[in-house]
């Protein structure tokens, strides 16, 4: 998930305290420590953020291990390299169910050809945010994600994975009899197009709770609302995630409405796309390790707010395991969430 600099700063002290820590005034790395690099997500994304409360985290109070977070291509490319190249194998990663898709599907240019031993190559270590991605539309006759046929639907650039991606494969398995006119123009410039009235409908995300109570927009969803614009949500029907499961995609739905984004022009709930995206590791990473940084995370849960308010999702231990099971996990990090009595 990328979001562009120049936006960070919306997101307000959280984040500044974030840098602060990561660039001013984090601590120096204790020699005798094991330093494990985490690399996931451009400078900007939610999980840049969550990286850099890890690090701060665990400079003040881990001992032994010294974890570096520094700034990735996003959670496909690490994905990709985690299966490909060894110096990635010892590092934590990103990856999510998206990636998963792409890889079991063969999805061009992320995949060559189908990865169906995914699951058991790329391990789970804990949650790093819950996306509900779904349709916003000025145009009130657009009611549902198949009023889309022959329309017009703004979205995030392709290798952006849940603004671009995620929504691009989501119709062609679970809607492939509606034909829509996508355009990838990013994320920004989809937003701004639909406030000026250039576009009619868009791709959005916003960060929630796995149950759609608690709801947080990224700033230029934010932006979008408060553009004067009667906005409307747009969602996908049961059968639609029915379809695109069969086909390989097997998202689940989440209910969004005047809870999650009081701002829109309508009520009823709709049903979004829910999309988790976590840290992980390859199966090769030590589970001495996994164990030991998933634990520490565990503990320290509740402190990862102070970074920033939509790091709430995961600030508990059920929040950082979520729909994960202990087949998804990494043994170490399985461990970790049975004592932590989350996992059976």
């Amino acid at each position: 998930m990328i979001w562009q600099c120049h936006r960070l700063l919306q997101w307000g002290s959280g984040v500044a305290a974030v840098i602060t820590a990561a660039f001013l005034g984090g601590l120096p790395v204790r020699a005798q420590d094991a330093e494990v690099a985490l690399r996931c997500a451009p400078f900007g994304s939610i999980m840049y953020v969550l990286g850099n409360a890890i690090q701060d985290l665990s400079r003040r109070d881990l001992q032994g291990i010294d974890i570096v977070n520094s700034e990735g291509p996003g959670s496909t490319a690490v994905t990709v390299n985690m299966l490909r190249q060894e110096q990635w194998r010892k590092s934590i990663g990103c990856t999510s169910l998206l990636d998963y898709a792409y890889a079991e599907n063969g999805v061009a240019p992320f995949f060559d050809k189908p990865v169906p031993e995914i699951r058991k190559e790329i391990k789970i270590l804990f949650n790093g945010f819950y996306g509900a991605i779904g349709i916003l539309s000025t145009d009130p006759n657009i009611k549902k994600a198949k009023d889309l046929d022959g329309k017009r639907l703004a979205l995030g650039k392709v290798s952006q994975a849940h603004w671009g991606g995620l929504p691009r494969l989501f119709f062609e398995a679970g809607l492939p009899d509606v034909k829509v006119n996508m355009e990838f123009m990013g994320t920004d410039p989809s937003h701004d197009a639909m406030a000026e009235g250039r576009v009619q409908a868009i791709i959005s995300q916003i960060v929630v709770s796995p149950d759609g109570v608690r709801a947080f927009k990224p700033g230029v969803v934010t932006q979008l609302f408060a553009s004067g614009r009667n906005i409307h949500l747009v969602g996908f029907d049961e059968e639609d995630f029915a379809r695109a499961s069969k086909a390989g995609v097997p998202f689940r739905a989440i209910e969004i409405g005047s809870k999650a984004i009081p701002e829109a022009a309508q009520s009823a709930p709709v049903k979004w796309i829910f999309s988790p995206a976590a840290l992980g590791v390859h199966k090769d990473f030590p589970e001495d390790l996994a164990y030991e940084i998933t634990k520490f995370v565990i503990e320290n849960s509740g402190k990862l707010p102070e970074y920033d308010a939509m790091l709430n999702v995961i600030a508990s231990p059920e929040g950082l395991l979520g729909d994960w099971t202990a087949d998804d996990l990494h043994p170490g990090a399985a461990r970790a969430f049975r004592e932590a009595g989350v996992l059976k």
